[in-house]
């Protein structure tokens, strides 16, 4: 999966670590810079995926517009990143990760901003965008992480209250969301994501 990633996006930079905790940082409201893996705990808030087998993976954190489209100038929206075994082959599970950072639960759900449509939105935008261009084939499943890693607090329960369940988006997109902060990888073959 990596050379086909590579093939349509010749400017990601894909990195392969088998670390027992990845942690993943959106420092573009921190600092204008990107998204990034941590093997230690970093000391802002991040997305926790415990990786006790040390299965290796293949993370690409993306830049600003980094899903081109044929239109010169005109960019895919976009979540922060991608991961998946390093050793790729069909059936394996595929992670794509939306953050926001959020002050509090009531700016995490305020109607004006609609972060939660935002961010499915986001998802189903890089998935198609990915098997469009041949890079996930059409039938696999993509596990995503909604994720607003400021709040302590279980936000799960808030976040599907819009026209489309879970289900509708596993059913017609081949996407498994969760709401949450935290996930683990078992092996090449399964992650389990925390509601």
């Amino acid at each position: 999966m990596k050379n086909r990633l590579l093939a349509k996006l010749p400017k990601h930079t894909p990195e392969e670590v088998s670390y027992n905790n990845l942690y993943v940082v959106d420092y573009k409201n921190i600092n204008k810079g990107g998204v990034v893996l941590h093997n230690e705990t970093p000391d802002i808030p991040h997305v926790h995926l415990l990786n006790e087998n040390e299965i290796p993976v293949c993370f690409d954190g993306f830049s600003e517009n980094a899903l081109p489209t044929e239109v010169a100038g005109i960019c895919c929206s976009q979540c922060e990143c991608i991961m998946f075994p390093a050793e790729y082959i069909e059936g394996n599970w595929i992670l794509c990760i939306e953050m926001k950072y959020v002050d509090d639960m009531t700016n995490a759900f305020r109607k004006e901003n609609d972060y939660p449509n935002c961010m499915i939105s986001q998802i189903l935008e890089t998935v198609g965008y990915f098997r469009k261009h041949g890079i996930i084939s059409p039938n696999s499943r993509v596990h995503a992480m909604l994720a607003f890693p400021t709040l302590i607090e279980s936000f799960s329960e808030s976040f599907f209250t819009g026209t489309q369940t879970k289900e509708d988006i596993l059913i017609e997109h081949k996407i498994l969301m969760r709401a949450t902060n935290v996930g683990t990888i078992i092996s090449e073959k399964r992650i389990k994501l925390s509601d």
